[in-house]
């Protein structure tokens, strides 16, 4: 029997982008400051205060350093839990975008060079 190492493999079919991006997202109606983690085309990982339900709908708002406007996008949340960090009790949750704008191409390429 063979054993493969799984961690020279890369199982997604778009890789995700470890970042830092301050952002802000909105959940039915109300606002909430979050910090995106990890980002690829079909998705994004975030830490926020408010940990937004699963299948729920939220609205990303990003200043994007590399665009002059600001990236809107909508998404569906996918997975998340609460942790225990340096900043307090955080929610750590998974969502995978609606539609993608053409602009956060740019943001992942010039992120991950």
């Amino acid at each position: 029997m063979a054993i493969q190492s799984r961690a020279t493999q890369d199982l997604r079919n778009i890789s995700r982008v470890v970042v830092r991006l301050d952002c802000q997202f909105t959940h039915e109606g109300v606002t909430h400051k979050a910090v995106i983690v990890d980002l690829s085309l079909k998705g994004a990982f975030f830490s926020a205060a408010f940990l937004p339900p699963k299948d729920s709908t939220i609205t990303v708002t990003l200043n994007s350093p590399v665009t002059q406007k600001a990236l809107v996008f909508d998404g569906t949340v996918i997975r998340g839990t609460w942790v225990m960090s340096d900043h307090g009790k955080r929610g750590r949750f998974g969502i995978r975008f609606t539609y993608a704008p053409f602009d956060l191409i740019a943001l992942i390429t010039r992120t991950n060079s």
